[in-house]
C-alpha cells in the first residue's frame, strides 16, 4: 500500500489521487509511507527519488553498517519499532526512513502506532511539514512518546504488583483476585514487553546518534540539534526501561517466594496433622485386632476405655505443637 503526501505551501496534504494513479509520483512529494509494498509501488517510489530502496533482506539485516549507511547523499536508516503493544503478543518490527533531500520514504510491513497516529493527523488535517526531515523528526517524535508511554503504562502495573505483594494478603483490597499463575503471567507480560521496548530505544539511539554526528550528510541546525535532544531522551528512557526491568526482577522473585513460602506451610500442615492423628489411629488399630485372648476384650468399659485413649492421644500432641507454635 502506498500513501503520497504532498507539500501544499507549507503544509502536508495527502494525495490520495497520485496513489490510485499508475503514473509518475508528483514533483512536490514530501513523504512516502509504503506499507508491505508491491513492486510496482517501490519502482514508483525509486523513480521519484532516482535511488534504490532497502529490500526485506536488507531491512532484517542487524549489522549497524547495513542499518545506517550513507550513499549519494541519500540516508538509509532501519530501525526497530514496538508494535502490538497493547496485545498480549508485544512484537518487534523493522521500518526503514529513506531520506533523499526534501523527500523521505518509509517502508515497513507492520504499521507502528506513532506512524498509524501521524498519517491519520496528516490525511485528516493539513501538518506544517514542508520537508522530509520535519516529517522523519515527527515520525521518531511519536515513536518515541508511543514506547515512553508503554514504559509508563508497565511501570503502574509493576507498582500494583508489588504493592500487593509486600502489603500481605491479610490486607488485600476488597475483590482481589490472587490468582499465583495469573500473576506470574502479568510479570512474565511486563518483562517481555520491556524488554521489546528497550530494543526499539537501542536502535532510535543509533539512528538519532548517527543522524546528530551528521557523517557523509550535511543535516540542518535545527535537524542536528532535535537529534542530540531526541538522543538525552532516549538515554533516559533507556535508564528507565532498566529500572523496570529491575522491578520485575524483584516482582518474579517476591513471586516465587510466597508461592514457595504457601507450599511449605502446606506441607507443614499436612505434616502437623498426619503427627496428630497417628496415635488415635494407632490405638484404634491395637483395639480393632481380631485375637481370642486379647486384654479388655470381656471388659464393660472397654470400648469407651478405648475411646477415651484415642481421644486423649489426640489431645496431648495437640497440646504441644500450639505450645510450640508449629501452627
Amino acid at each position: 500500500m502506498l500513501h503520497v503526501f504532498v507539500n501544499d505551501g507549507g503544509l502536508l496534504r495527502w494525495a490520495r489521487e497520485a496513489a490510485d494513479d499508475a503514473g509518475p509520483l508528483p514533483e512536490a512529494t514530501v513523504w512516502l509511507d509504503l506499507i508491505n509494498p508491491t513492486a510496482e509501488d517501490l519502482a514508483r517510489a525509486e523513480a521519484l527519488i532516482g535511488t534504490s530502496l532497502p529490500t526485506r533482506e536488507q531491512m532484517a539485516e542487524i549489522e549497524e553498517s547495513s542499518r545506517l549507511r550513507v550513499a549519494g547523499g541519500v540516508l538509509t536508516m532501519t530501525v526497530t519499532a514496538l508494535v502490538w503493544a497493547d496485545t498480549d503478543e508485544p512484537r518487534i518490527a523493522t521500518v526503514s526512513f529513506v531520506l533523499a533531500g526534501r523527500r523521505l520514504v518509509t517502508i515497513h510491513d507492520i504499521d507502528p502506532q506513532a506512524l498509524l497516529a501521524f498519517r491519520r493527523r496528516a490525511i485528516h488535517g493539513q501538518l506544517p511539514a514542508s520537508r522530509g526531515e520535519l516529517v522523519l523528526a515527527a515520525l521518531v517524535d511519536g515513536m518515541v512518546d508511543r514506547t515512553s508511554a508503554v514504559l509508563r503504562r508497565t511501570g503502574v502495573e509493576l507498582d500494583a504488583l508489588n504493592r500487593r505483594f509486600f502489603r500481605g494478603r491479610k490486607l488485600r483490597s476488597r475483590g482481589e483476585t490472587l490468582d499465583d499463575a495469573q500473576t506470574l503471567k502479568r510479570i512474565g507480560h511486563a518483562g517481555h514487553l520491556i524488554g521489546k521496548a528497550r530494543i526499539s530505544l537501542a536502535s532510535l539511539s543509533r539512528m538519532t546518534d548517527f543522524l546528530a554526528r551528521g557523517d557523509g550528510w550535511n543535516p540542518g541546525k535545527a535537524t542536528r540539534r532535535w537529534a542530540k535532544t531526541t538522543l538525552q531522551d532516549l538515554r533516559g528512557l533507556d535508564q528507565y526501561a532498566r529500572f523496570q526491568a529491575g522491578k520485575v526482577a524483584l516482582a518474579l522473585d517476591t513471586a516465587l517466594g510466597q508461592i514457595n513460602v504457601e507450599q511449605n506451610e502446606i506441607v507443614k500442615i499436612v505434616s502437623v496433622l498426619t503427627v496428630l492423628l497417628f496415635p488415635p489411629t494407632l490405638v484404634a488399630s491395637i483395639g480393632g485386632m481380631n485375637f481370642q485372648q486379647m486384654p479388655g476384650t470381656g471388659s464393660l468399659f472397654g470400648y469407651p476405655g478405648a475411646l477415651g485413649l484415642m481421644l486423649l492421644s489426640a489431645l496431648l500432641p495437640m497440646i504441644y505443637v500450639r505450645l510450640k507454635r508449629w501452627m
